[in-house]
């Protein structure tokens, strides 16, 4: 029940994401630090920031009634998520200033927690012995 609560969670939050993206991506890219110099970057933060995660939402919303969206969605978030929080520690040891950039620093935290939560149930889900068929909870 706690990894379908986690799935639920995260799909809602990436949901939430995705539409800001979508709704007001000069704002985004504002709160980001990134900007769109013309139409076309407007077009490339609603496409990575609000196609690319609401993608990814959607995964995670299927895996709170498909145990293999489950694996699916939690794997996902283990290694994109993963992959995600130590380009931002990397950035910011060996690139940035002294100390870590507070927004960096919530985000870092944030998805440290996410993917410290999605190893815990993918691997809980991993040591179940049960066929792929048996996608339903």
């Amino acid at each position: 029940m706690a990894q379908r609560i986690y799935l639920g969670v995260m799909a809602a939050l990436y949901f939430a994401s995705a539409l800001y993206a979508y709704l007001d991506p000069a704002a985004l890219g504002q709160w980001l630090g990134i900007a769109s110099l013309a139409d076309s970057g407007h077009t490339e933060i609603r496409a990575t920031y609000g196609g690319l995660v609401l993608g990814s939402g959607l995964v995670l919303a299927a895996g709170v009634w498909s145990r293999n969206f489950a694996l699916a969605g939690l794997l996902s978030t283990v290694l994109g998520m993963g992959c995600l929080v130590l380009t931002r520690l990397a950035a910011e040891v060996f690139s940035g200033g002294p100390g870590i950039d507070a927004n960096q620093g919530i985000v870092i935290v944030f998805e440290g927690v996410a993917v410290a939560l999605a190893v815990f149930f993918a691997r809980r889900a991993l040591r179940e012995n049960r066929k792929l068929a048996d996608s339903r909870y």
